[in-house]
C-alpha cells in the first residue's frame, strides 16, 4: 500500500508559496498608483507635509526679508493591520491530484490577498472631499471625468506626477459607448474615440492614464464611486509582505496553509490631489 508521508509533500509547498506570491504581486493595480511606504514594525505612521512656497517680486537694492514658514504639518495617520487567508489540503487530495491542489491553492491564496489590498485602496475613493461624478443614477460621461482632471490640474496635482483615472468597469462602459457612437457630434473626437475603442480596459489618452477595477464596490442602488488622483493622494504602507507558512494537522491528515500580509492604507500626504467620481453602475 502506498503511503504519502508529510515529508513527501514538502516539495509542493515551495511551489505553492512561489505561485501564490507571484499572483499576489502581479494582480495588484492600486499599489502601483499610490505612494508606497514600508516598515518592519506595527507602529502607526504619521504623515506630514510641508507647505507650498510662493515666489514674489523684489525691488533692486532692497533687502528681502520675508521668509516663509516651512515646517511640518501632520495630515493623517496610517495604522497597520493583518490580513489572512487559509487553505487546508488533505493528504488524499494531494495524493490524488498534487498538481491540481497546488495550482488551485496558489491561485486562490495569491488572488485573495491581491484582491483585499486593491479593495481596501479603491474603497478610499469615497474619502476624497470633492465629487466630480455625474451623481447617483446618472451614467458616467467623458465631460465629467474631464472636469475632475481639470480640477486636479488647477490644484497643480501634475507636479506630483501622472494623473490616473480608475473607473468601475460599468463607468468605463458608459464612456466607451459614448465615444463609440457613430453620431455626427462624435466626428471631431477622431483618434480619441479610436483609442477608447481599442483600449477597452486600459488606455493612455486625453493626457491621463485610464484603468478599470472590478474591485470597486457597487451599492444597493447600483451606484459606484470611482477615482481620479495622483500618487500622493493615497498611501499604502507594507509591514509584512505576503507570507505563507504550512502547518501539519496530523489528526486531520492534512496540511493547513496560512497566508498573511500586514499593511496600512489611507489618504496620502496630498488628499486634495484626488477627487471621487460617483455615477450609476448598473449592469449594461
Amino acid at each position: 500500500m502506498a503511503i504519502t508521508k508529510s515529508t513527501d509533500l514538502n516539495s509542493l509547498f515551495s511551489d505553492i508559496y512561489e505561485r501564490a506570491i507571484f499572483v499576489a504581486r502581479e494582480m495588484n493595480l492600486m499599489v502601483q498608483l499610490v505612494s508606497n511606504y514600508s516598515a518592519n514594525n506595527f507602529y502607526t505612521r504619521h504623515l506630514k507635509t510641508r507647505p507650498q512656497l510662493s515666489a514674489e517680486a523684489v525691488t533692486e537694492g532692497v533687502d528681502y526679508n520675508n521668509a516663509q514658514t516651512f515646517g511640518l504639518t501632520e495630515v493623517g495617520t496610517l495604522t497597520p493591520g493583518e490580513k489572512m487567508v487559509q487553505v487546508v489540503l488533505t493528504d488524499i487530495d494531494v495524493m490524488n491530484d498534487p498538481d491540481g491542489a497546488m495550482q488551485d491553492a496558489s491561485q486562490e491564496m495569491g488572488a485573495s490577498i491581491a484582491t483585499k489590498i486593491d479593495t481596501d485602496l479603491v474603497g478610499l475613493f469615497s474619502s476624497f472631499s470633492t465629487d466630480k461624478g455625474t451623481g447617483a443614477g446618472n451614467a458616467a460621461t467623458l465631460a465629467s471625468v474631464a472636469a475632475g482632471v481639470s480640477l486636479l490640474r488647477t490644484r497643480f496635482a501634475t507636479q506630483d506626477g501622472q494623473i490616473n483615472v480608475v473607473l468601475h468597469p460599468y463607468h468605463w462602459h458608459d464612456i466607451w459607448v459614448l465615444l463609440g457612437q457613430p453620431a455626427s457630434n462624435q466626428a471631431l473626437l477622431g483618434e480619441v474615440a479610436n483609442a477608447a475603442l481599442r483600449d477597452y480596459f486600459v488606455g493612455n489618452w486625453l493626457g491621463v492614464t485610464w484603468y478599470t477595477s472590478a474591485n470597486i464596490s457597487v451599492d444597493a442602488s447600483d451606484d459606484a464611486i470611482s477615482g481620479i488622483f495622483t500618487q500622493s493622494a493615497l498611501a499604502f504602507d507594507s509591514r509584512i509582505a505576503p507570507t505563507m507558512e504550512p502547518e501539519r494537522d496530523a489528526s486531520l491528515r492534512a496540511w493547513e496553509l496560512n497566508m498573511i500580509a500586514g499593511y496600512a492604507y489611507g489618504l496620502g500626504k496630498r488628499p486634495t490631489y484626488g477627487v471621487k467620481y460617483t455615477a450609476d453602475a448598473a449592469t449594461p
